[in-house]
């Protein structure tokens, strides 16, 4: 298990909708280890009302999960999750939901997007917030712990 040393900086991050998704339909992807760096508190993630309604509508549209699963899923994000209200409203991506994970980052001042989404990550960078994918940021976290 990857670990942050405490003198070390937290990273703050967002995670898309479809890496919350994927890291909790397919256990041994990368967006599942980002999950459990968030678990671990080796990252803080932070949420909104519109990732975890997003979340909830994937994991019941397209994964057919159960009302109790998508409770449990929901618990557990807002555990490990600190949650924003962005007061900020976004409009720079065309697929509007995407810019939701923008207001995200925005307002909680967050180091990075991590997103398998190309409508973000083309984008790259956004008011200073690096938009990374999963791989990516796994790859620098790795970097960081052997520093």
């Amino acid at each position: 298990m990857m670990s942050i040393e405490p003198n070390k900086l937290m990273l703050k991050v967002v995670l898309d909708t479809n890496v919350i998704v994927s890291g909790l339909n397919f256990p041994t992807s990368n967006p599942a280890k980002i999950l459990l760096l968030v678990a671990s508190g080796e990252v803080v993630n932070f949420i909104s009302r519109h990732i975890v309604n997003e979340t909830r509508r994937i994991l019941v549209d397209k994964f057919i999960w159960t009302h109790k699963e998508v409770e449990a899923a929901e618990v557990w994000l807002k555990t490990f999750s600190k949650s924003v209200n962005p007061k900020r409203h976004i409009s720079v991506i065309a697929d509007d939901p995407d810019n939701r994970i923008l207001e995200c980052a925005v307002e909680s001042h967050a180091d990075f997007i991590i997103s398998g989404d190309h409508h973000l990550t083309d984008l790259k960078n956004y008011q200073g917030i690096k938009i990374v994918p999963p791989a990516t940021f796994l790859a620098l976290i790795a970097t960081l712990n052997e520093e």
